[in-house]
């Protein structure tokens, strides 16, 4: 693999509630997209809906958060979306520097 393609990334889903989230961060393992997720709950978020309307929705919901390669993002991406209720979901990445050396390899192991 080129560098780029084992750059070590967390990627971001806004999901509509913990259920939600688990569905698709267990999809995510089962396809060995990702080595690991985390879910944290939101206490409110705060959108334009529909949009160019003005109007502002209210929520609460999850953020999941995968552990992955920027290789595996696009996979990834499809995934989630075929999966997520919302018809225009928050899906991106925030490439991660800094990783041990082992636990890079860990990744590695766990995602094909």
């Amino acid at each position: 693999m080129a560098h780029k393609d084992i750059q070590p990334i967390w990627i971001l889903v806004n999901c509509n509630n913990i259920e939600e989230a688990k569905i698709i961060g267990d999809l995510i393992l089962t396809k060995r997209l990702g080595s690991c997720y985390d879910i944290f709950q939101r206490e409110l978020t705060k959108y334009f809906w529909p949009p160019k309307t003005g109007n502002i929705e209210q929520a609460k919901g999850a953020l999941l958060v995968i552990e992955s390669f920027a290789s595996h993002y696009q996979q990834a991406h499809s995934l989630i979306k075929q999966n997520h209720a919302d018809q225009l979901p928050f899906i991106g990445f925030i490439p991660i520097q800094g990783v041990s050396r082992q636990y890079h390899q860990w990744m590695g192991g766990e995602i094909e």
